[in-house]
């Protein structure tokens, strides 16, 4: 299994932005020491708390940084996105990290407000998408020159000048739900899941990427699928709740309801990370309680390929790299096979020790 971040980033109003990004690639470099495998650093243009304009100029930084981890846009929305522009510049961040970029790409409905400010309407999102997708991949799979008009982009003979480093192309990763068509894209192209469904929901959802995957020769791998996961680990279950509790509540009042406007819980502030640690697909205690919860996603989904963490700061800061490492040296080894001889082991000396 693979162990991937998500990096919205998410800081709240009020703190110096030069020092919340400095700690952002502070955390990259802090993962890629632990052993994480991938991290997804979104995009946003609006709201005040995320403010990553450009997830390409972070890969840049990062890269530089950092020496295996890999490292991906989570996602660009190609919605508002004119796709020439995104096939060059992911190429040209595929060649300058020796193949450690993934071009995470969706239809850039996340934050309603980004469309919003550039003067999209949520209903052009999806189609913007569809048309972007599918003249990027055009671009990415052939150098026969390439034209094609749509309601809202031209290209006129284009060509990717520089051919990406990875071969065939740099891995390709999409963010979606339920969307059919989506979907059947992903198999279509043997790209990444980056998925928020309920763990239950995923064997209904996968048979599109199936379908996909048929119409294109392929064999859809589970492998490919990412579920989304919050965790926050430390010594104890109460430890865990209480180090997250304020900045839980402060995400969910501050930013969903009082910025985002969504529906505000019926519930105090304090309440609130006790409720979130309830959800199949939130652990807010122990690495145990984490290893257990990740077993019954992976029942409950039929299998995945790995967890996509999302990167939050509700705790302090050496509290929240305290988690990362937790995660690292208790729960990942459970699922990447890596002390099952260390046991072994232990147990044969055990049995040697006895027989004397």
């Amino acid at each position: 299994m693979r162990f991937s971040l998500f990096m919205q980033p998410l800081h709240a109003l009020g703190e110096n932005p030069t020092l919340a990004l400095e700690r952002d690639l502070e955390s990259i470099e802090w993962w890629d020491a632990l052993g994480y495998d991938e991290v997804f650093i979104g995009e946003h243009h609006s709201s005040g708390w995320e403010t990553i304009a450009s997830p390409a100029i972070m890969i840049a930084a990062a890269a530089a940084r950092t020496k295996r981890i890999m490292l991906g846009s989570g996602v660009v929305p190609l919605g508002l996105h004119h796709p020439l522009y995104v096939a060059d510049e992911y190429v040209l961040l595929d060649h300058l990290t020796r193949g450690r970029v993934i071009l995470g790409v969706g239809a850039g409905g996340g934050l309603p407000s980004d469309p919003y400010v550039v003067g999209v309407e949520p209903e052009e999102l999806q189609p913007r998408f569809a048309a972007a997708f599918d003249a990027m991949m055009r671009l990415f799979e052939s150098t026969e020159p390439y034209s094609v008009e749509t309601e809202w982009f031209r290209l006129r003979e284009a060509v990717l000048q520089l051919r990406p480093y990875t071969s065939p192309t740099l891995p390709l990763a999409v963010v979606t739900g339920k969307n059919p068509e989506t979907l059947a894209k992903i198999g279509r192209h043997g790209a990444t899941w980056l998925t928020a469904l309920p763990p239950s929901e995923i064997p209904e959802a996968w048979e599109h990427v199936e379908r996909g995957a048929s119409e294109a020769g392929r064999t859809a791998d589970r492998g490919q699928i990412r579920q989304n996961v919050i965790m926050h680990i430390a010594e104890s279950k109460q430890q865990a709740l209480d180090e997250a509790r304020e900045g839980a509540a402060q995400e969910q009042f501050d930013f969903s309801v009082a910025t985002m406007g969504r529906p505000a819980p019926d519930i105090e502030r304090s309440q609130w990370i006790d409720v979130m640690a309830q959800a199949p697909t939130v652990v807010v205690g122990t690495a145990d309680e984490a290893v257990e919860k990740i077993r019954a996603i992976e029942e409950a989904s039929g299998g995945i390929g790995g967890l996509m963490l999302m990167s939050k700061e509700w705790a302090s800061r050496d509290a929240t790299r305290r988690s990362w490492e937790l995660i690292a040296r208790h729960v990942m080894p459970e699922f990447q096979g890596s002390v099952e001889g260390l046991r072994v082991a232990a147990d044969v000396a055990r049995r040697a020790t006895s027989s004397k």
